[in-house]
């Protein structure tokens, strides 16, 4: 089985990927500086960035809905040609001396709007160009290049904002998208089920397929539209207990990492360290994860309980050993050992995931996972803000550590463990196969 790299299929998809989440970082760091900049105000920041994750939960269930009714390539094409227009008439209004910061909040509404609808076909669409055997090379390897390209294009970003301006930034921004419009429209879909009825049950059929006819679709209501397959996919989700287990692990992963990034600042102040070495911390996190990514873009694994209970484990002990950690080095260890497992156990939950998702439910269910796990984000930096006020670091840590370990010990459960042996004795495709696939058109 060839590396899903040597798919040319694929890499054209990935550079195109590639250059949609250049252009999303740099209009990120072009506007939340203007917006600092413009009103003076720290909280400015804090207040562009929520709007973007509320608009982008919001659209993510209806653009996931759509992913399965049509063709997926000209979905991620239009997607990216909409993204256009955000940082195009940011800078046109910049320009022209009109822009505010009630502009900037409205154009980024916008923006993530149009993006999160789209963006579930786009997520679909890496899986069905590849086969099963190659999932988890494919996940490391598209997640890892995100993580290096917002390392490189954030300090990119900046650099075009001091050296060329907001507005030339933005402009730069729109033309990123365009080529990235561009270069998706060169990936070959395959074939798959476009019509998931509310019982859950695909038939093949064309972009048009799923509903009905054209006239039948119009009579049907918001709710026979959008809102009974969004049900439906819910359900699908907890009805397969492999994906109820890994929704259940990676929404806890959610739930106790997204604190840590908080934690680290006054963490880093508890062991005697300053700015320096809150960077360092987060530091030894990202270079954790990258290694990760590394290790799993370039091996192939036939099994992935192993990975996803030993990254589990080898994450509670890691944040364990911080409760213990006396000086910044041993802290910066830990926490990148942590991030390796943090890779392990979530490139193979995904893969895992998508073995056993329904094609025809691929873009829905890729949404609402997202919806469901990106919830307990929020939830957790709560938890962690009362945390933080109460309890001392060694106890949080500890809790932490107790809490992954324990729920790592669910995959041992016989059920799930079957299960999993099942996803991954699926028969797959060979490589011809998989060729043959890929030059399949929908």
């Amino acid at each position: 089985m060839s590396h899903p790299f040597k798919n040319p299929n694929f890499r054209t998809y990935l550079i195109a990927r590639l250059f949609g989440a250049l252009g999303s970082y740099m209009m990120e760091v072009a506007l939340m500086w203007w917006a600092l900049e413009a009103t003076g105000r720290n909280d400015s920041v804090a207040w562009v960035a929520l709007t973007m994750s509320i608009v982008g939960t919001l659209a993510s269930p209806f653009g996931g809905v759509l992913a399965d009714r049509a063709n997926k390539v000209g979905l991620a094409s239009v997607g990216y040609a909409l993204s256009m227009v955000a940082p195009a008439t940011a800078a046109a209004l910049l320009l022209s001396g009109h822009l505010s910061f009630g502009l900037v909040v409205a154009i980024v509404a916008i923006d993530n709007l149009i993006s999160s609808f789209f963006a579930p076909a786009n997520n679909a669409l890496g899986p069905l160009l590849l086969t099963k055997e190659q999932y988890s090379q494919g996940v490391a390897m598209t997640q890892g290049m995100s993580k290096l390209l917002r390392m490189a294009s954030m300090p990119l970003g900046g650099m075009l904002v001091a050296g060329l301006g907001v507005a030339p930034t933005l402009l730069v921004t729109a033309s990123v998208y365009l080529v990235a419009a561009t270069i998706v429209r060169f990936v070959e879909e395959p074939r798959v089920g476009y019509a998931v009825s509310d019982s859950g049950t695909g038939d093949e059929g064309g972009a048009a397929a799923g509903y009905g006819s054209v006239k039948a679709e119009a009579r049907k209501s918001l709710r026979e539209q959008w809102i009974d397959p969004m049900v439906a996919t819910v359900r699908m989700l907890f009805s397969v207990p492999l994906l109820a287990a890994a929704l259940f692990m990676v929404g806890l992963l959610n739930f106790i990492l997204s604190p840590i990034g908080v934690m680290m600042a006054p963490y880093a102040k508890s062991l005697g360290s300053g700015a320096e070495g809150y960077g360092l911390l987060l530091a030894g996190i990202t270079a954790g994860e990258l290694l990760g990514y590394a290790v799993f873009t370039t091996f192939r694994s036939s099994r992935s309980l192993p990975y996803i209970l030993g990254g589990s484990m080898l994450m509670g002990l890691s944040i364990g050993a911080l409760a213990w950690a006396t000086n910044l080095i041993p802290a910066v260890v830990a926490l990148g050992l942590a991030g390796l497992g943090a890779v392990a156990v979530g490139v193979h939950l995904d893969a895992l995931a998508i073995k056993v998702i329904p094609k025809e439910f691929m873009g829905r269910a890729i949404s609402m996972i997202g919806v469901l796990l990106n919830g307990l984000g929020p939830l957790g930096l709560v938890a962690a803000g009362f945390a933080l006020r109460t309890l001392s670091f060694a106890t949080i840590f500890a809790v932490i550590s107790g809490s992954l370990i324990v729920a790592s010990l669910l995959w041992l459960w016989p059920p799930i463990a079957l299960a999993v042996g099942a996803a991954e004795s699926a028969p797959v495709e060979t490589d011809d196969a998989a060729e043959a696939t890929a030059a399949k058109t929908a």
